[in-house]
């Protein structure tokens, strides 16, 4: 017998002896093992009214597809998650175990049996009103629906919407205000598309100075165009959504922003073009806190608007690095690139000279972004340098490139466009240190605009730029 006739046959009765071995165990069962993996890992998406393309909730939807589900989640695709890295690092990681995705794979090959249905563990429930954080103490909606023109052009749009907390209790009121001011503290806040396919991100500020509404009173009445900052110096910058962003409640004692008591929440949205006008009507859900507040998440950003990517680069690279100016502690992380992005590393150098990387993504998605909160938070001693590199693939074999083929990408507004950045949320260990990091922040935008060429200088709105303590894009 040759040699690989041979090494054929010893295969064939390993294989076979697998086979045998498997015959005594129970294959996996949808009742018994599937439906507990799904349930906890992936029906936050897939189920009725979610971002996800179909539901999971039953073993008929499920069956069909198990295949297809056994092939993604092997190849970790699915559930999204972009950070590399070991496993616990970040707060709501949607990983799953080797084992549960030998399960789900067993399951798929053995035939998706069904087991005893009665067995199966009952869906969760919906979520009250919609709400992923449950029902919020202030709900603002805009105020009527806003048409997205067809394109070629995203939309930057920015709308007033009035608003007061007086129909708040006057216990939830006693809780959250700031003592000795006239502010309430912000525990999180949750925006909800009126239609996800379009909203790229929307940001909420507060304005008090009645700018906004002027603005909107010159264009119409229903929104005003703004690119950048939300074209006013904002009271209060109170959060945010990006493709994939979880909401969350911070640890306890820490507050998301700060509010007024009323004044006019302006939305400022960007929308995707899709070819044909659409219609929005967005609404956001504020929570506020119901414990003493000792800190509230501050920010530091990186980024860089020095972006020229030639078509047929597949490693272009940009760098950018901040000192931190005061002692923090580092709660967050926020990677930000469009449909080319490829990776993302970012590190900081301490002042001793160590080095701890941050975050690591070797394969980025544009859909699933994410403010990626450390399950334990870490000092970052003055003058420690944070460094960030974000890598582009502007090559025909990337799946994502928008332009076929491939053309030179600049910074931009638009999703075809390119942005890189990266949001620190950072608590100073000293209160009295805040003001330093809006110098930080103000300093950093003035060096990224001095990167604008003239043409983007004129055609992107920067002049309250410098005012506006954000870093918002």
């Amino acid at each position: 017998m040759s040699r690989v006739p041979a090494l054929l046959a010893i295969g064939a009765i390993a294989g076979s002896q697998l086979a045998a071995a498997r015959a005594g165990e129970a294959p996996p069962t949808w009742a018994r093992d599937v439906a507990l993996i799904l349930m906890a890992h992936c029906v936050e998406c897939h189920r009725p009214g979610e971002v996800a393309p179909f539901s999971l909730l039953a073993y008929k939807d499920a069956a069909k597809r198990a295949r297809f589900l056994a092939k993604t989640v092997a190849a970790r695709v699915m559930p999204p998650w972009s950070p590399d890295g070991p496993r616990g690092a970040f707060v709501d990681e949607r990983r799953l175990a080797d084992e549960e995705i030998a399960t789900i794979r067993r399951w798929a090959e053995t035939g998706a049996a069904a087991g005893d249905l009665s067995l199966a563990p009952a869906p969760p429930p919906p979520r009250a009103g919609g709400w992923r954080l449950g029902p919020p103490d202030l709900v603002v909606k805009m105020r009527q629906p806003f048409t997205i023109p067809p394109g070629p052009d995203d939309t930057y749009e920015v709308f007033p919407i009035p608003f007061s907390l007086a129909g708040v209790p006057a216990e939830v009121l006693a809780r959250a205000r700031i003592p000795e001011s006239d502010v309430v503290a912000v525990a999180a806040v949750e925006v909800r598309p009126g239609n996800p396919r379009v909203l790229h991100h929307a940001g909420v500020f507060v304005d008090t100075s009645g700018v906004a509404r002027q603005r909107e009173a010159a264009e119409g009445g229903n929104g005003y165009a703004s690119f950048g900052t939300p074209g006013f110096a904002p009271a209060a910058y109170l959060g945010g959504r990006v493709p994939g962003t979880t909401p969350r409640f911070l640890p306890s004692g820490i507050a998301a922003a700060v509010m007024p008591m009323s004044g006019d929440i302006a939305l400022q949205i960007h929308y995707h073009a899709t070819g044909k006008a659409e219609s929005d009507q967005t609404e956001v859900g504020i929570y506020l806190m119901r414990e003493p507040t000792n800190r509230m998440l501050d920010a530091l950003f990186l980024r860089s608007f020095k972006l020229d990517i030639p078509a047929g680069d597949a490693a272009y690279a940009v760098e950018d690095s901040v000192e931190v100016p005061a002692d923090c502690i580092l709660m967050s992380v926020f990677p930000h690139m469009h449909l080319l992005g490829r990776e993302v590393h970012a590190s900081a150098q301490m002042p001793d000279g160590s080095v701890r990387p941050l975050i690591d993504i070797g394969r980025w998605s544009f859909r699933w972004q994410d403010h990626y909160f450390y399950r334990e938070p870490f000092v970052l001693p003055k003058g420690t340098r944070v460094r960030c590199r974000w890598v582009f693939d502007n090559s025909a074999a990337n799946p994502s490139n928008p332009y076929s083929p491939p053309r030179n990408i600049l910074f931009g507004p638009n999703s075809t466009d390119e942005m890189c950045g990266l949001l620190l949320g950072v608590v100073p260990i000293n209160l009295a240190d805040a003001p330093l990091l809006l110098e930080a922040r103000v300093r950093k935008m003035k060096e990224s605009i001095a990167e604008l060429t003239p043409e983007q200088r004129a055609r992107f709105r920067w002049d309250d730029a410098f005012e506006d303590s954000t870093g918002q894009n």
